[in-house]
Order: C-alpha cells, then structure tokens, then sequence
C-alpha cells in the first residue's frame, strides 16, 4: 500500500446480529469455546460505530497498557473507560498478540441501547477490533485489510476472544458458528447473503438499562442447570430444523423454531444455580400477547430474544407497519428499534488535519 504519512483516522461500523439458534455456556471460557454451534441473522441498523487513530500523548496514556479508550454515549459526550473494561483488556490482547508497538486514541457509540441483550459486545467489540487493526495497519479498506493478512475470518477470530458472538457480525446475511472438536477448530462461515431473505426484526424495548448479571458472567452458571445438557443434545437437530426453514424461506417453520430455543436458553438460565431471570413482567407480558396476537388475529410475527429482557420481533419485511402498528397500539410505553437483515461491516477513513 503506496500511501503517504498523513495522520489518518479509520471508522468501523459493526452490525449487531440476533441469534437464531442460541450460543450459551462455554467449554473453555478463556479460549472463547462455545459448548455448541450457533446461527444467526445479521442486523443493520443496531450497529457500533467506533473511530481510531495513532496516538502518542504520553500524557494520555493509560498506565498498564499504553492505550486511550473512550466512549461515547448517546448523546456523543466522550467518557473514560475504567481499566477492568472488557474493550480495554481486549485492546490490550489485541496489541500484545499482533505486536504493535503504537497506542490509539478510539472512540465509540452504539446505534441502539447497550448491555441490555442487544448483542451490543458482539457490534461493540468487533468494532474496536477492525477499527484498531486498520489504524495500527494503515488499510483503508477491508480488501488492504485482506491483503495484509486480516481477512474476514481472521477479524472475526479474533473479534471473537473479546465476545463470542462478535465474530458472526463480520459477515452479512445469516452466518454459522461452528464450535469445531477443539478450540483451535472453531470456524465462521455466511450461510446466506442478506438478499436470500430479507427480514424484518423489530426490537422491543421492554427495558434499556444494563442488566445486573453480564452475559460472560451468565455463561459460567450454564453446568449447574439439569436442563443444559438436554439442550446442548438437541442443538444439532435444531440447527438442522433452522437451516431447512432459511432454505425453504418458510417463516411459521422458522418461527416455531426460534420461540421454542429463545425459550429454551432462557430455561437453562432459569434453573441454574445461582438462578438468572433476564425476562422482566413486561417480557413475559408481551410474549404472550404476540401469541395470543397470532392465534386468535394471524398475527404474522415470532419472537427471539438474547440475554436480556427485550424482545425481537421476526416477520417478513411486507409486514413491518402491520406488525409495528400492532405492537404499538398494545405497548405505547414500549419504543421499537425497526431493524432488518444486514450486509455486514463497513471500513471508512479520512485525512487528520
């Protein structure tokens, strides 16, 4: 890359996803080995957007790591990140494990409402990781990025050891997460490219705080529950089940599918010790009011929903003012983040001054 040494800054923006077949508990927490596969649909508008730039204000500098991290919230105020950040330990990895010797100035902000099962550490940390490996590289694009050896499924792998679920946003459409034999057979793979069908998710959100028990701290708890290894049995079938529904583009058959896993995990948390309640009274309030919606109206939407008390929403794109209007009308205080299937992650930069 014949590129001059003006100061650059690199943008990243990283889509969350929603799983469809669920990845929770892990075989080895430190190497980030999921105890099974999982599928998901990437997001569009639920997405991180994080900037990065060398820096070399040693009056700036964090005192362990040498990095600068800040946040930014959703009104664009930047915060410092406190030192036992997962973002900043992950940066610190990601420096370490690639040797490079320059700190960055980064800052970041979500679309959407973060820490509350949106799969924000999925967008979040993917972010920073494609975010910091341009500006540390210089690509200005993810084919340079290709080209000095940090290819999609490289990023995702190693987007993945800050958040598991990150490395299935570094590819559009409907992506697989293979937990392989081992750790170091892992693998992520699209399925289906966001045009094979496009759907519509509509985020409920029953409530945007950040809930008290992380989703790392949650997957420790998975062996304590009786129902876990049932759980982890029947994956393989319904990966199969869901895989057959994406293919036939058959949403009651999909939609069947993803009640009962999203319900399944949420069973798994349930009966752990010691016992996770993510669902709020206004999650179990809407779940079933959506079903009772559907059986009795024709209602043509099913749920999902991540480590957290709020709901997504499935239907066909045709039907997302029908869908809005009615889950409207039945939860005014509720407000909807209208999303869809997304084409992945994307890499812009601009000259500094």
């Amino acid at each position: 890359m014949a590129h001059n040494d003006q100061p650059l800054e690199f943008t990243a923006e990283v889509p969350s996803n929603i799983a469809l077949v669920k990845y929770w508990g892990k075989r080895d927490p430190e190497r980030q080995w999921p105890a099974n596969d999982s599928l998901s649909m990437t997001l569009n508008a639920a997405r991180t957007i994080t900037t990065a730039r060398l820096h070399h204000d040693a009056k700036e500098k964090d005192k362990d790591n040498g990095d600068v991290l800040l946040r930014a919230d959703m009104g664009g105020e930047l915060q410092p990140v406190t030192g036992n950040d997962k973002a900043l330990r992950h940066l610190a990895y990601l420096r370490r494990e690639l040797k490079m010797p320059a700190a960055l100035h980064i800052s970041t902000k979500n679309t959407f409402p973060s820490g509350c099962g949106i799969a924000s550490s999925a967008s979040g940390l993917g972010a920073l990781t494609l975010a910091a490996i341009s500006a540390w590289t210089g690509a200005r694009s993810l084919t340079e990025l290709a080209a000095s050896g940090f290819d999609l499924p490289r990023l995702a792998e190693l987007a993945r050891l800050g958040s598991g679920s990150a490395c299935r946003s570094f590819f559009g459409g409907y992506c697989l997460w293979t937990a392989g034999a081992e750790p170091e057979s892992q693998s992520v793979m699209q399925v289906y490219d966001q045009d094979h069908w496009p759907l519509a998710d509509l985020i409920v959100i029953v409530s945007p705080e950040t809930k008290s028990v992380s989703s790392s701290a949650g997957h420790l708890t998975t062996a304590s529950s009786p129902l876990f290894k049932p759980r982890v049995a029947g994956i393989p079938a319904r990966m199969r089940r869901v895989r057959a529904a994406l293919a036939a583009r058959d949403l009651d058959a999909l939609g069947v599918e993803i009640e009962a896993e999203a319900l399944d995990m949420h069973a798994v948390m349930m009966t752990a010790t010691p016992s996770l309640r993510y669902l709020l009274d206004g999650s179990v309030d809407f779940l079933s009011w959506l079903r009772k919606e559907r059986e009795e109206t024709g209602l043509p939407a099913y749920f999902t929903i991540d480590a957290g008390p709020n709901i997504h929403v499935i239907c066909d794109l045709k039907d997302t003012a029908k869908v809005s209007a009615r889950i409207n009308a039945a939860f005014p205080h509720m407000a909807i983040i209208a999303d869809r299937t997304g084409a992945g992650p994307t890499l812009t930069w601009r000259p500094l001054p």
